[in-house]
């Protein structure tokens, strides 16, 4: 079976005839599927731009929704939130506290909450609130200058569980690291050659 040549549509010469550079341009008509998608665009056009002038929609509106409706959930969830903790007393709460306040808290806090690189959490100062609920939103999310979020990470029940520990560690009435006034001991100084 041999494949026929393609054949050249002639095409349809202009009335003036010009030739630049040894090329001539050509009059064909222009085909029909494009006259149909130009007409349908000008139609569609023509109903879309009313619509969208006169019914009041955008993308801002829209926007403007989903926000309000995502801070109506979130106000709904802090709502939900308990203002004190329901693990207060509770001795296996305060075993899982301590398991995750050494893992985790106590880098920054040390093991006696005494303070290392973050604040003190024994002394009487806390900067953002000592009350249950202000110290749950201190640990789920987080505060500026050094303490991260840790509410997507540890979930609801263990932050109250390390709360629940961190009220049976001894306090101090002494200001402690990151409270106004508070001085740190020098370390002892070293001996040359030693």
């Amino acid at each position: 079976m041999s494949a026929e040549p393609t054949r050249e549509v002639p095409e349809l010469e202009r009335k003036d005839g010009a030739v630049r550079d040894g090329i001539g341009e050509e009059d064909n008509a222009i085909p029909a599927w494009w006259w149909w998608s130009f007409i349908g665009t000008v139609l569609f056009a023509a109903f879309y731009i009313p619509y969208y002038m006169l019914s009041g929609w955008s993308q801002r509106v829209q926007y403007e929704e989903q926000v309000y409706a995502a801070q109506a959930r979130a106000e709904a969830v802090q709502a939900s939130l308990p203002t004190h903790n329901p693990y207060a007393g509770d001795p296996a709460a305060i075993a899982e506290g301590k398991q995750v306040f050494t893992t985790i808290c106590a880098a920054c806090h040390k093991p006696d909450g005494s303070g290392l690189v973050g604040p003190s959490l024994v002394d009487p100062y806390w900067k953002y609130g000592s009350d249950d609920a202000s110290r749950f939103e201190t640990i789920s999310k987080g505060r500026p200058g050094g303490m991260p979020a840790w509410g997507t990470q540890l979930g609801t029940e263990k932050i109250w569980k390390v709360m629940a520990y961190l009220d049976t560690l001894p306090k101090s009435d002494q200001p402690g690291v990151g409270a106004p006034g508070f001085q740190a001991s020098a370390p002892p100084p070293t001996q040359p050659g030693s």
